[in-house]
């Protein structure tokens, strides 16, 4: 398999690419925050097969985050994203609709769990 985490899956791929988004998402929104950042961006960096090709969960959000396409995100998605970024106190708050407003809100959340734990490990010492 090829590791190519700077080009986007082939339009035949898209529903393996928003298949794995959406595997991701689960993930990602299940877990808590605190400590785990460390485990989160492990979790990110590490990576999935599409169509004959591997690339990072990160490289998933981005391309799901750079697409054209207005895809509606389904409703309980939309929800679940938006219960976490109340809970991290994320402002402004985005509408949440299309998939490409999840991943752009999920990059947002993964960079407030890490600065949230450096602060607190900053808070600690």
């Amino acid at each position: 398999m090829n590791e190519n985490s700077a080009c986007l899956p082939m339009p035949e791929t898209r529903p393996s690419l928003l298949s794995a988004f959406d595997e991701i998402a689960q993930t990602f929104l299940g877990t808590g925050h605190g400590k785990v950042h460390n485990s989160l961006q492990k979790y990110l960096d590490g990576g999935v097969a599409i169509g004959g090709s591997y690339f990072t969960r990160r490289a998933i959000l981005l391309a799901i985050h750079d697409m054209r396409d207005e895809l509606e995100a389904p409703l309980a998605l939309q929800e679940r994203a938006l219960a976490q970024l109340a809970s991290l106190r994320v402002r402004p708050t985005p509408t949440l609709r299309f998939y490409r407003d999840i991943a752009t809100a999920l990059l947002r959340m993964e960079v407030v769990i890490r600065f949230q734990s450096r602060k607190n490990d900053e808070a600690v010492h």
